[in-house]
């Protein structure tokens, strides 16, 4: 090997291993697309079906779910928003995490009011299952994604996104409703104040924004929740489950995704694909139903009002544009002119168009004159510069205006008159010669 192909070999390597180590912050295209999917309300079980959601096909549904997923290219992550289990043993645990362990991507979860057991606050009783810290403790000896202390989170997955992780779970009585506590509203604030220049997307399990009214599903103090979020401009999707209904609500720069559940109709999941460019952030929101179409139709017909949980083609699929900028522009201070005197003004003007007069004209080079300046020069050279056309009438009248012009004698005597003497004398003479 010569001395030319080491250092080539030398370069190729130095610039492999440069690939390799260089952070994803420093391709710009890595960061402006999140690509991620949603799926709501699994409900493992190993019971019948209920009066609309198919328990009996839950494993089925979620194995189909993931083999979807797996087929989707580009994610960067799975989020499952609550209700993973339908009671929370040990056993269905175990299941869900066993059929999690076949998806190809990322994956975390969020918790809902299925995932733990109630513990009354005025007694010692708690309802049968797993209480909420022995199911954080499974979660995190399963998924090793699952990296934090408690059941409300935050992290960036890329420079332009913010991941909210908020837990509106009641777990000290027996309701369906949610509240978000004092110390999450502090939490939630103080991340939307910090990251105004990036995407935020919020999980949880209830949603802010009810897809229909219910008394016993909702957000008790929900306004308080959308009060912080009215404070900020930036971008910011919330996406929950918990109804099981699919639905989409647009509100200014704030987007409101509910999802439907995968063991009652439609049996669906949502992959949520967002780009940031410098002046829009564009949103594609895709519906994929299970392709198990018999347990479809069973929980089809099971369902009263199929439409309201199916929602409307723009719940399900859904293209749109936030363009920028979310903040409007500060207004410009007006700058006060000083008043300045006209007559000082007339005359800075009156002196700057003097010296502009005064100012020789540049001499032009050959190459710069035109066919007019080289006949002017020329005219110039022989002193016969004159217009090129002078009215007839007017000869005599320049003529006596250009004798006017002339500085007189001191006496009368012209030079016609000298000349006339002098060559008076000289024929004098010439005749005095002559005799």
């Amino acid at each position: 090997m010569n001395f030319k192909q080491t250092v080539r070999n030398l370069v190729l390597i130095v610039f492999l291993i440069f690939l390799n180590v260089m952070p994803s912050s420093a391709f710009s295209f890595r960061n402006m697309t999140l690509n991620i999917v949603q799926i709501s309300d699994a409900h493992i079980a190993d019971r019948e079906d209920t009066s609309y959601k198919m328990l009996s096909s839950s494993r089925e549904l979620l194995k189909d779910a993931i083999l979807s997923v797996n087929k989707i290219a580009g994610l960067d992550f799975v989020m499952f928003t609550g209700d993973m289990v339908d009671i929370p043993t040990l056993e269905n645990y175990k299941d869900f995490f066993t059929i999690l362990s076949d998806l190809n991507y990322p994956s975390l979860v969020t918790f809902g009011n299925h995932d733990s057991a109630v513990c009354l606050s005025d007694s010692d009783e708690c309802s049968s299952g797993m209480k909420i810290n022995e199911v954080l403790d499974f979660v995190k000896k399963c998924n090793r994604n699952y990296m934090f202390d408690g059941t409300f989170y935050a992290f960036s997955p890329k420079t332009d996104y913010r991941i909210i992780v908020l837990d509106p779970v009641i777990r000290n009585e027996v309701t369906a409703n949610g509240y978000i506590s004092d110390e999450q509203l502090a939490f939630l604030d103080n991340e939307l104040a910090q990251n105004q220049d990036k995407v935020v997307v919020i999980f949880q399990h209830h949603p802010p924004l009810e897809p229909f009214k219910s008394d016993d599903h909702s957000i008790v103090n929900a306004q308080a929740y959308l009060d912080i979020l009215k404070k900020y401009k930036n971008p910011i999707v919330i996406l929950s489950g918990h109804y099981h209904a699919t639905k989409i609500v647009r509100e200014k720069n704030i987007i409101f995704i509910n999802s439907p559940s995968l063991v009652s109709y439609p049996n669906a999941f949502r992959q949520i694909k967002i780009t940031n460019y410098r002046d829009r952030t564009d949103f594609k929101i895709t519906f994929h139903q299970t392709n198990l179409l018999d347990v479809v139709e069973r929980a089809k017909a099971s369902t009263i009002a199929a439409t309201t949980f199916s929602g409307t083609h723009k719940d399900r699929d859904l293209n749109f544009t936030l363009r920028k900028p979310y903040v409007k522009p500060l207004k410009k201070e007006k700058v006060k002119k000083e008043k300045v005197n006209k007559d000082e003004t007339l005359e800075q003007n009156l002196d700057e168009q003097d010296v502009e007069q005064v100012k020789p004209k540049k001499k032009k080079h050959w190459w710069q004159r035109s066919k007019k300046d080289n006949q002017e020069v020329i005219e110039q050279q022989q002193g016969e510069y004159m217009p090129d056309e002078v009215p007839v009438g007017d000869v005599e009248s320049n003529a006596q205006d250009e004798n006017e012009n002339l500085p007189q004698q001191e006496n009368d005597t012209t030079a016609s008159d000298i000349a006339n003497e002098i060559l008076k004398e000289r024929i004098e003479e010439f005749n005095e010669d002559m005799l």
